[in-house]
């Protein structure tokens, strides 16, 4: 049996007790087993009780696994074609952008959609580049893909989340929109300087920043997809085959083409990758919150933390060595900082 992490319960204790990050929701697997879940410090300003195993978190773009799994099973059930413009299953995007109009669920689990990652002031959303022409990370283009998801299977998305992943999984902490029962148990964000941010109550699914969770919860996610779960294998083994080499650009969108890309850092349907390390991540970032989740396929390895804090990535350059031990070029491809 695996040793717990006792040394990264201290390290999370003293780290929420210094007040650097309020609170924190971590769980990990060994060799595939479920070894750790550490709850510290406090849910927020606005309650102070401290964090446990049912405390609510902002999973962020921690959301986009999630959704790619259900797009891979509606792609095995014959309803949607990952290959298939969108706008030819769900209409128009983007009124007047005939690029946009050759945008595929591939393009857009693949971050080459040429969409950006958000919308800034007033610029109206366009494509920057021909679909498929290089990686930029691009959130906005899982809104078009939500809605082809929606027409195909005839259900709403948090729906087709809770009868594919949260009640088989039974992950009872989670769900893609505000529950009222969230309401007696939930982390709010924190800016740098611990500011408390205005908790947002989503009331429609979001496919690409929307999910609330437990860390306890989504390792069961992560520990069904190290089982091989809830897809052929062809499917499965089409998911972690690196389709394009990131770039850095600034929060991973390169739009003009500016950045080279990164020989060490790729993407497969939905998941960040390290192909010579044989992992595969996504991080979150929703304001005043943070999330990381790292996997090892060979050894089984894997981790998933949320924070209530702008600083909660920064607990990589602890956390992850001693979780899933091995060279992490991701990390630096993020360029995060020092807690």
């Amino acid at each position: 049996m695996p040793e717990p992490m006792i040394d990264l319960n201290r390290f999370l204790v003293e780290t929420t007790a210094s007040g650097k990050i309020p609170g924190v929701s971590f769980a990990a697997l060994r060799v595939g087993t479920r070894i750790a879940e550490h709850y510290c410090g406090v849910r927020g300003v606005h309650d102070r009780s401290s964090v446990d195993a049912a405390t609510v978190f902002e999973a962020a773009s921690l959301t986009k696994p999630l959704v790619a799994h259900i797009a891979l099973q509606l792609s095995e059930e014959g309803l949607l074609d990952l290959q298939k413009p969108l706008f030819d299953i769900c209409g128009e995007f983007i009124p007047g952008d005939s690029i946009s109009r050759r945008i595929t669920a591939f393009h857009v689990l693949t971050h080459t959609s040429g969409l950006p990652n958000i919308v800034r002031d007033k610029t109206p959303l366009r494509t920057y580049f021909n679909p498929g022409e290089r990686f930029s990370y691009g959130s906005t283009a899982f809104a078009w893909l939500q809605r082809a998801m929606e027409a195909v299977s005839a259900s709403p998305l948090e729906m087709l989340a809770r009868e594919r992943i949260f009640d088989p999984l039974a992950m009872r902490h989670s769900s893609l929109e505000w529950q009222e029962r969230f309401a007696v148990n939930h982390a709010q964000g924190h800016e740098w300087d611990g500011q408390p941010v205005p908790k947002r109550r989503v009331q429609t699914a979001q496919a690409s920043w929307s999910l609330l969770t437990t860390a306890s919860d989504y390792i069961s996610f992560v520990q069904h997809i190290l089982a091989r779960g809830g897809l052929t294998a062809a499917s499965y083994d089409q998911w972690f085959v690196p389709r394009v080499n990131t770039r850095q650009g600034d929060d991973a969108e390169d739009l003009i083409g500016q950045s080279s890309p990164d020989l060490n850092v790729a993407w497969g349907l939905g998941w960040g990758l390290e192909p010579s390390q044989g992992c595969f991540f996504h991080w979150g970032n929703n304001p005043g919150f943070r999330a990381l989740v790292f996997a090892n396929r060979a050894t089984q390895d894997a981790v998933v933390w949320f924070a209530n804090s702008d600083r909660g990535m920064r607990l990589v350059h602890k956390v992850l060595p001693e979780a899933v031990p091995g060279e992490h070029p991701a990390v630096g491809w993020l360029r995060i900082g020092s807690l």
